[in-house]
């Protein structure tokens, strides 16, 4: 599943990611602002950036269940198997219940005791939270029941190689594939998705 931004322009797609071909699209109306998506058993769920609203859908043939009224802004979205959890720029993630989207707990993300702030797009990966930080080339590794960054992914080699060919921006995109244990990343304006290797490893 993929999710499109800006105004005018915001989507959700079922994309072959080896073709990047579009199986499925749903097209959002131009004042819609979409972000993050996540699966959530059988519904997808998506945020908007600052409409207030989330919408979640049917996965496999993306007709609309609901939408939600959301009081903050919406920046990532993925979920453990059993609840929400999302982040709306600050330094803060979320625990939200799918059901009504009612917050159970919140934790504030550190590294050396220092707030991280921008948490964009986030992915559990194996216990953890990833989160890229917007404006920035890092993914951090965070532990949700604390907070704690664990550990960083720099991508900046990546990165800077894709504003130098593509004229790509900043990272914006992580996505892991639990069943063949594989972890993706992109950004805004990418034309490529990357397969990354990742040593799992707590930092010591």
């Amino acid at each position: 599943m993929k999710g499109t931004g800006l105004n005018g322009s915001s989507s959700l797609r079922r994309v072959d990611y080896k073709t990047g071909k579009v199986a499925l699209q749903v097209d959002y109306p131009e004042d819609i602002f979409a972000e993050s998506v996540t699966v959530f058993g059988d519904t997808i769920y998506q945020l908007s950036w600052q409409n207030n609203i989330v919408f979640v859908y049917r996965k496999d043939d993306f007709s609309l269940l609901q939408s939600h009224e959301y009081s903050r802004e919406g920046w990532g979205l993925t979920n453990d198997g059993s609840q929400l959890i999302a982040s709306d720029g600050s330094a803060t993630l979320y625990f939200l219940d799918p059901q009504t989207l009612a917050e159970r707990r919140r934790v504030t993300v550190k590294d050396a005791l220092q707030p991280v702030r921008n948490l964009n797009d986030l992915e559990y990966v194996k216990g953890k939270v990833f989160a890229n930080v917007y404006k920035s080339d890092k993914v951090a590794i965070i532990n949700p029941e604390n907070g704690v960054v664990e550990n960083w992914l720099d991508l900046s080699e990546l990165r800077t190689r894709m504003a130098a060919e593509h004229n790509g921006l900043e990272l914006n995109g992580i996505m892991y594939d639990e069943e063949a244990d594989r972890l993706f990343v992109t950004g805004k304006f990418w034309p490529n998705l990357f397969e990354l290797r990742v040593a799992w490893s707590d930092r010591q």
